[in-house]
């Protein structure tokens, strides 16, 4: 990569990072100090790029509170990218139903290269909530429930390539290569993903692959809740529960399922 490329690549990083920051506290806003703080840049490299996203309309500063904002122009991207993203808009029913029903925390995953990306969150009406995923979060494949559920169910040479090139990427979640086997082997002779206080000590997860008109996982659902509440037997109904609203899915979302 050539030192004008590599330069390119790291502004964008740094602008990402600040966006990122942005967006989680999009209401409030945020302080230089406190970019500077989230995002572990320095105050002059992080004024630089805020200063660059104003100019540019994807950050806004107020001047009385002295915080910056998400910009305007990043609204009117969204409205554009609509059609992309319709999925996640038409598969919130289904989130609402599920979560409305089994009262725990419910997400709807896709794969997107080799990582799953959170499409969508349904909170039930349990008072202990478990949530561990953003909309918009990325994990390597076969990290959490849902992406388990789309790892699991790939082929085995799809598996073993997922599972070798991207250890490195899986080390901060301390699931080594062989723990990623186990949770296959066990995922597919049980029928659906299980993870156990891999996150959260006292929390679990349950998933189901939703696949395409060709039988390939692209997608999944999860429920994620107190490990208490996912036991046997409860934690096979919940399974059934999911594989119904799956099959559903991949029914009447067929075709936006094939773009994936």
């Amino acid at each position: 990569m050539s030192g004008e490329s590599g330069a390119q690549h790291q502004n964008i990083a740094r602008a990402a990072l600040i966006l990122e920051a942005l967006a989680g506290c999009a209401r409030q806003g945020l302080r230089l100090t406190d970019v500077s703080r989230i995002t572990g840049l320095n105050k002059t490299v992080a004024h630089r790029g805020l200063a660059g996203l104003v100019a540019h309309g994807m950050a806004t500063y107020e001047n009385e509170s002295a915080r910056f904002f998400l910009g305007d122009r990043l609204f009117a991207w969204v409205g554009r990218a609509g059609e992309r993203f319709e999925l996640a808009e038409r598969a919130k029913p289904y989130l609402l139903k599920l979560a409305e029903e089994l009262e725990d925390t419910i997400y709807f995953a896709i794969r997107r290269g080799d990582e799953s990306v959170c499409y969508g969150r349904a909170e039930g009406s349990f008072p202990i909530k478990t949530l561990t995923l953003n909309v918009g979060d990325r994990r390597p494949l076969g990290i959490g429930s849902g992406s388990l559920a789309i790892a699991a169910y790939q082929d085995d040479a799809e598996v073993e390539r997922l599972i070798r090139e991207y250890s490195a990427a899986r080390a901060r979640f301390k699931r080594a290569d062989a723990l990623i086997r186990d949770d296959v082997r066990r995922a597919r002779e049980e029928g659906f993903s299980l993870t156990e206080g891999y996150f959260i000590e006292g929390m679990t997860g349950v998933g189901v692959p939703i696949r395409n008109s060709h039988g390939i996982a692209v997608a999944s659902l999860s429920v994620a809740a107190i490990s208490k509440r996912l036991e046997l037997p409860r934690r096979q109904q919940v399974a059934a529960r999911l594989k119904v609203e799956a099959a559903l899915m991949e029914r009447e979302l067929s075709l936006l399922f094939a773009q994936l």
